[in-house]
C-alpha cells in the first residue's frame, strides 16, 4: 500500500504543476473580474430602463398605460402633442433617451369606452446586439403585457359584463417598429435579434476555436522540434530564417483557414437543422422569407464587399494569433509547457470574447473601454454586428489595426529565429526552484 501512495505523490506531483495551475488561476481571476464587471452593469440597470411616451391621447387611459410602464420598471418621458411625428422621433432619439419610444393614438380612451381594442405602436431602436445592451428592448414585450393586463382590469371595472370577451382578454393590441440607423420596419424586436444573432453569434465561437487550434498546433511543432533536437538540423539549412517563420505561418493559417470554412459549414448546417425541427421545413422556409425581407428592410444583410471585409478582419485576427503563438513557442522547453506559455493568448481572446457576447463595450467606462479596444482580438468579435449597423470605418480601423500588430509580431518572430537564442529560450516555471531544493 506505501508503494500505492509513492506512487500516487509521484503522478500528482507531475500533474499539479506551475504550467497547469497558472492558466487555471488566470482564466478564474479573469473570469471573476468579469463577473464583478457584470453584475455592476446589472446594478446600474435596476433604476430603470428610459423609455419615451408619445402622447396623444392625454386622457385617463394612457396615464393608465404610462402608469402601468412605470410599474415595470422603465423611466418614461412623456412627450404630448398632435405635431410630433413619432416615427421621426425615434431615428432621431439619443442614446440618453433610451431605445424605445411608445405611441398612444389620439381617441384611444374614447375606443376604449366603446368596447373597441385599441392599437399603440412601438418602436424599439436597436444600437447594439449584445445580451445586455439590449435588454431594454427585449423587456418590452412583458411591460406591454402588463400595460394590457391593467387596462383589461381597468375596463372590466368599469363596463363589464357587458364589454366583449375580446375587450377583457386583450383591450390593447400592439403593432411593434424596429429602427436600426436610420431605417425602420414593422417587425418584432424578438425576430430582428434572433436573426441577427444567428448570423453573428457562431462567427465568435468559431474564430475562438479556430485560433486556440492553430496557436497550439504552430505552438506545439516548435516546442516538438526543441525537444527532438530537430530545429537545429531544420536552422542549418541553407535557407533564410525569414522563410522559415514564414512557412510555418503560412501553413498554419491554411489550416486554420480550412477549418474556420469546415466550422461554419457545420454550424450553419447544425443551425439549419434546429428551425426545421422547430417549425416544420415549409414554415420554416415562409418564415425565413418573411424574415429575409424585412431584414433588408432595416439594411440587416450581407453583401459581397461586407463578406469580403468580415473575412479580411477573421484572418487578421488568425495572423495575429499565430504570430503570438510563434513566439510564445519559442520560449516553449517541452510539449508540457506549451499550455502555460499560450495563457496570455487566451487571455486576450477570453476577454474581449465575452465582453462583446455579453456587453456593449461602447458603454463601458472609459479606461477600460480603451484597454479592450487595444486588444487586437476584440476587432474580429465587433466585425459582424459593426457590418450590420454599417459602421464600416470600424471594421477597417480594426484590420488595419490588427495588420499593425502582425507586422510588429512578426518582425520580432523574425529576429529570434534569426539568431541562436531560439535554442535556448526557455521559461520553466518553478524548474529552478525544484533544482535548488534538491
Amino acid at each position: 500500500m506505501r508503494r500505492f501512495y509513492v506512487l500516487l505523490k509521484k503522478e500528482l506531483r507531475e500533474l499539479v504543476t506551475a504550467q497547469m495551475l497558472v492558466p487555471f488561476v488566470i482564466v478564474i481571476v479573469m473570469f471573476f473580474a468579469l463577473g464583478q464587471m457584470l453584475g455592476a452593469v446589472n446594478e446600474d440597470a435596476k433604476g430603470g430602463f428610459p423609455v419615451t411616451v408619445f402622447d396623444q391621447d392625454r386622457s385617463a387611459a394612457s396615464r393608465l398605460v404610462i402608469t402601468a410602464l412605470n410599474d415595470s420598471g422603465f423611466m418614461v418621458e412623456t412627450e404630448s402633442g398632435t405635431d410630433v411625428d413619432a416615427a421621426k422621433l425615434a431615428v432621431s432619439l439619443p442614446r440618453n433617451a433610451g431605445n424605445i419610444v411608445v405611441a398612444i393614438p389620439i381617441g384611444f380612451e374614447r375606443g376604449l369606452a366603446a368596447g373597441t381594442p385599441q392599437e399603440i405602436q412601438t418602436w424599439a431602436v436597436v444600437r447594439t446586439f449584445s445580451f445586455m445592451g439590449s435588454r431594454d428592448v427585449s423587456s418590452l414585450k412583458g411591460a406591454l403585457a402588463a400595460v394590457n393586463q391593467a387596462v383589461a382590469g381597468q375596463v372590466a371595472k368599469e363596463a363589464a359584463p357587458s364589454v366583449p370577451a375580446e375587450m377583457l382578454q386583450q383591450p390593447v393590441k400592439v403593432t411593434e417598429h424596429v429602427v436600426v440607423g436610420t431605417s425602420q420596419a414593422a417587425s418584432s424586436v424578438d425576430d430582428v435579434m434572433g436573426f441577427v444573432g444567428q448570423q453573428t453569434t457562431f462567427i465568435p465561437i468559431v474564430l475562438f476555436i479556430v485560433i486556440i487550434f492553430a496557436a497550439q498546433m504552430i505552438a506545439t511543432a516548435i516546442a516538438t522540434e526543441k525537444e527532438n533536437k530537430t530545429l537545429e538540423t531544420l536552422l542549418s539549412y541553407p535557407i533564410s530564417r525569414s522563410s522559415l517563420v514564414t512557412a510555418k505561418m503560412v501553413a498554419a493559417g491554411l489550416v486554420a483557414l480550412a477549418s474556420a470554412a469546415v466550422y461554419m459549414a457545420g454550424m450553419r448546417s447544425y443551425m439549419s437543422g434546429i428551425e426545421k425541427g422547430l417549425g416544420g421545413e415549409g414554415a420554416s422556409a415562409r418564415a425565413a422569407a418573411a424574415s429575409e425581407a424585412v431584414m433588408r428592410q432595416l439594411g440587416l444583410t450581407f453583401g459581397a464587399t461586407d463578406y469580403m471585409m468580415l473575412g479580411l478582419s477573421l484572418f487578421a485576427g488568425i495572423l495575429v494569433a499565430l504570430s503570438m503563438a510563434i513566439i510564445l513557442g519559442a520560449f516553449a522547453e517541452s510539449v508540457k509547457s506549451v499550455q502555460a506559455l499560450l495563457t496570455p493568448l487566451m487571455v486576450l481572446l477570453l476577454v474581449p470574447y465575452f465582453l462583446s457576447l455579453f456587453m456593449d463595450i461602447g458603454q463601458l467606462p472609459t479606461v477600460l473601454r480603451w484597454v479592450v479596444m487595444a486588444i487586437p482580438f476584440t476587432y474580429p468579435f465587433l466585425a459582424g454586428p459593426n457590418l450590420f449597423l454599417g459602421n464600416y470605418a470600424a471594421v477597417w480601423f480594426g484590420i488595419a489595426y490588427q495588420t499593425l500588430w502582425f507586422v510588429v509580431l512578426v518582425a520580432i518572430a523574425a529576429r529570434i529565429f534569426s539568431s541562436d537564442r531560439i535554442l535556448t529560450m526557455k521559461l520553466s516555471l518553478g524548474r529552478k526552484k525544484r533544482a535548488a531544493t534538491s
